[in-house]
């Protein structure tokens, strides 16, 4: 290899110099790769299987060559006369990837990064090409791996029946008929950061698809952000600081996210991808849990209604597909996964409200599940157990949590969903067991909570309101005594 990279350098002389510095980097098994001047990076394709992928970043590069947010391509060559091999010579990026310091961001910071990246993304989106049957382009790769998975005995029954339903809804969601260059791989290890700049790099993979395609990975980075990093940085991917980007393209690039029925598109991706995964590793239930919910979102999304749950587990798909926690504060701004500012401009939404926007924090949540149980005649009790509020320690930490508790069949339940570890639906000998496990550990950690039952959530209140709504029923019951 010392023989192949002398003859490049000695042929690109006029970029590199002389006597240039040169560095092997050992990264990745497809390339070779190396640093020069620590301004030039040269990538030798040494593995033949790789490239038609290598063809495509050099196709990528000559499309994009004047996006600045991507490195420069000096030259690259694929006629292996002088060099057995295709090579590439582009822009050495300072920085780190976007998982190293993502964590560190202020929101200001991230919504500035992710309009950068919307740029980025609408310049590469500029580039269209030829239509093709993207329908049933995905019909075949489902089907090809659903039939190993059921090879495999992967999916029990129901589930099968599941999945089949969902492939008959592919015809329905997946027709386009705009085809556009899209990157294929936009998760944080791929874009670079430095001194406030990003830069994008690794198009490998980049393909003609529909414009919302590019969503597929970053959609599933937001939602699961480890699975992306490496495991240096794993240590940082806390899924909160990626809540609110979604909502940061859909300022920046409407365009990305309006598509018609873009929800059920993105879960066909998933279908796919997850499967792919699962094949290889039938062992992973998460990867079956991710097929499943795909799948569930794909057939139950325009068909499950909340005036039309019946049952306790259609109300858990139900909000699985539909809510996610978050709120809409008095000035109309979305905030996922996050109380900031929450005291001073949060409001209880209705229930209809919440269903339009798909945001409701644990109290519109279980104001939505009272409300089910409340319309089907079901027994149920709902408490609030939070720190208590005065108008002394009305400035520190939010520290509450609405739930609600049903009886079916002589049995107690707790309906969790608001909650994400602790998700789904629960089974108690009682509603003192059910009480003690949920409001269990608090105390080690020194947060002190009172636990009142209410009757009921008023929308529209403050969240100091709702406070002051809950310490009536203490009083009551100091009145009573």
């Amino acid at each position: 290899m010392q023989e192949i990279i002398n003859k490049i350098i000695q042929q690109n002389v006029s970029l590199f110099g002389k006597n240039p510095n040169i560095q092997k980097i050992n990264i990745g098994f497809t390339n070779t790769i190396y640093n020069v001047n620590d301004s030039y990076i040269i990538k030798i394709c040494t593995n033949i299987d790789n490239e038609n992928k290598f063809q495509k970043e050099i196709d990528f590069y000559n499309s994009n060559k004047n996006n600045e947010l991507i490195p420069k391509l000096y030259y690259s060559n694929t006629d292996k006369k002088d060099v057995p091999y295709f090579y590439e010579i582009i822009e050495k990026v300072d920085g780190v990837s976007l998982y190293n310091v993502w964590h560190t961001f202020s929101e200001e910071q991230r919504e500035s990064i992710i309009k950068q990246l919307c740029d980025a993304m609408k310049q590469i989106h500029s580039n269209t090409g030829e239509q093709y049957d993207w329908t049933s382009k995905f019909k075949e790769q489902f089907k090809t791996l659903f039939d190993s998975a059921n090879k495999l005995n992967i999916f029990d029954e129901e589930e099968q029946k599941l999945l089949t339903y969902a492939f008959s809804k592919f015809e329905k969601y997946l027709g386009s008929d705009e085809f556009v260059l899209v990157h294929n791989d936009l998760h944080f290890d791929n874009i670079f950061y430095d001194d406030g700049k990003i830069k994008i790099i690794d198009f490998e993979r980049s393909i003609y698809a529909p414009r919302d395609y590019e969503l597929g990975i970053i959609y599933r980075m937001i939602r699961k952000p480890w699975k992306f990093a490496s495991e240096e940085t794993e240590q940082y991917t806390d899924s909160s600081h990626y809540a609110n980007i979604m909502s940061y393209i859909e300022k920046y690039y409407p365009k990305l996210i309006h598509v018609d029925n873009l929800y059920q598109r993105l879960a066909i991706y998933d279908m796919v991808y997850f499967m792919k995964h699962l094949i290889k590793h039938p062992e992973i239930e998460e990867l079956k849990d991710d097929v499943i919910f795909g799948a569930k979102v794909v057939t139950l999304k325009d068909e499950l209604f909340f005036d039309d749950v019946r049952t306790p587990q259609q109300l858990m798909d139900f909000m699985d597909i539909n809510i996610e926690y978050g709120w809409i504060d008095k000035n109309e701004q979305t905030h996922i996964g996050n109380l900031k500012g929450f005291r001073e401009n949060y409001r209880i939404s209705s229930i209809d409200e919440m269903i339009k926007t798909g945001l409701g924090t644990c109290i519109e949540q279980a104001k939505m599940i009272k409300s089910f149980f409340d319309k089907m005649g079901i027994e149920n009790k709902l408490y609030c157990h939070r720190s208590y509020e005065t108008e002394e320690n009305f400035d520190k930490e939010v520290r509450m949590h609405c739930f609600v508790l049903f009886k079916y069949n002589d049995i107690w339940y707790h309906f969790e969903h608001s909650n994400r570890p602790k998700r789904g639906i629960h089974k108690y000998t009682s509603v003192e067991k059910a009480i003690e496990e949920i409001t269990s550990g608090f105390e080690e950690h020194g947060d002190i909570r009172k636990l009142t039952e209410i009757d009921s959530i008023p929308e529209g209140l403050t969240f100091k309101e709702f406070n002051q709504f809950v310490n009536e029923f203490d009083n009551c019951k100091k009145k009573n005594i």
